[in-house]
């Protein structure tokens, strides 16, 4: 068995789909054989599964939007998995992968190099226990395509940067409004609390304008910022998430949770004089008990901290787990200044915070 991977998103899967097509900028297919399976990945998660039909040609039909790439091979796709029941690239499948290619695994993704033996065996068993949404995908393609359009059009206008200025900080990009719309009544005071607490209600604020339900830590809940609980304008209860108790136990300890239908997509880890080490051992509990769970995480904490997080990110328990592919950083100075942009805005996506969280992204073929 010989296996290759490759990192897409859900509209150059839907593509790839429709036309049975694989394409690539240069004419990497020559090793290529009929029968060699290509697993296909979408945000960090294994999404389909196809062989390849045919031998490798080349044309200049225009079939993606987003390129010509006009060396291709016909494949035909196996196994599409919805999006919300794919596995992740975690656990036992991230080890197959490490232990192949190493830490640095994402350039044998990258670069679609072929997988052998127990490796693949292990990886084509990973997703053939997902689900298999191929004749519903058929049935809905054009439904599904249009879906992936708007999402892609979203995500490059939400994650559209200018470069990094030399001190290595990525500037925040000026968002459509250009003077805050909401300024706060009076100016703090003495008597505030913490900026931990000041951190945690801003990303109430910014959550909810987001669309989304909110939760405050356990442990916080009833402590005060200018003058009502963080709860106040919160979840008051933590829905169950068809978990185990255990693991709502810890999720409800994460500093800030954001809820989309009552399923968690962000949590948020404030750290501004606590250990950096001790919020992503939280991230990685979370990780470990829900490995499941389609979630962002964020270490919140000043700017200055930045390097300090890389540090940690690096150490070898939290490569083993792959933590770096899900946890990113945002600095509190840019927090405050995104949501004195937006304001009480309406329309705003969750997907804002990919104007001011690190991450370092890769780049892949059709």
């Amino acid at each position: 068995m010989r296996v290759r991977l490759s990192s897409i998103d859900e509209f150059q899967l839907l593509t790839c789909f429709k036309h049975e097509l694989w394409g690539s900028k240069s004419d990497r297919f020559g090793d290529w054989q009929q029968g060699d399976y290509l697993l296909l990945t979408v945000n960090k998660t294994l999404a389909a599964l196809a062989h390849v039909s045919g031998k490798p040609f080349k044309s200049h039909e225009k079939v993606w939007n987003n390129g010509l790439y006009p060396f291709r091979i016909p494949i035909k796709f196996q196994i599409i998995v919805e999006p919300d029941a794919r596995p992740l690239i975690l656990g036992d499948i991230r080890d197959v992968l490490t232990s192949v290619w190493g830490p640095k695994y994402g350039w044998g993704i990258l670069n679609q190099n072929v997988l052998v033996g127990d490796a693949a065996e292990k990886l084509v068993a990973a997703i053939k226990a997902a689900p298999n949404r191929l004749d519903y995908f058929r049935e809905h393609l054009t439904e599904k395509l249009d879906e992936a359009a708007i999402q892609r059009q979203s995500s490059r206008k939400a994650t559209d940067k200018k470069p990094t200025d030399r001190s290595g900080a990525a500037p925040t990009r000026p968002n459509v409004v250009t003077e805050p719309l909401f300024l706060f009544d009076e100016k703090p005071t003495a008597k505030e609390e913490s900026a931990h607490h000041k951190t945690q209600h801003t990303l109430k604020r910014l959550g909810k304008v987001t669309g989304c339900s909110v939760w405050i830590a356990s442990n916080d809940r009833n402590k005060q910022y200018r003058g009502k609980a963080l709860s106040d304008g919160a979840l008051q209860k933590l829905p169950s998430l068809g978990l185990d108790a255990d693991a709502v136990s810890r999720m409800s300890m994460i500093d800030v949770l954001w809820l989309q239908q009552n399923a968690p997509i962000c949590a948020f880890e404030v750290e501004t004089t606590t250990s950096i080490y001790s919020g992503l051992l939280r991230m990685s509990d979370l990780l470990a008990v829900v490995p499941a769970l389609k979630i962002s995480l964020f270490i919140v904490a000043p700017r200055d901290r930045r390097n300090k997080f890389l540090a940690e990110l690096g150490r070898p328990t939290f490569r083993k787990i792959g933590l770096s592919d899900y946890c990113r950083f945002i600095a509190i100075e840019d927090l405050e200044s995104l949501i004195a942009k937006v304001g009480d805005l309406q329309g705003i996506q969750p997907m804002v915070l990919n104007n001011i969280a690190l991450q370092v992204e890769d780049e892949a073929d059709a």
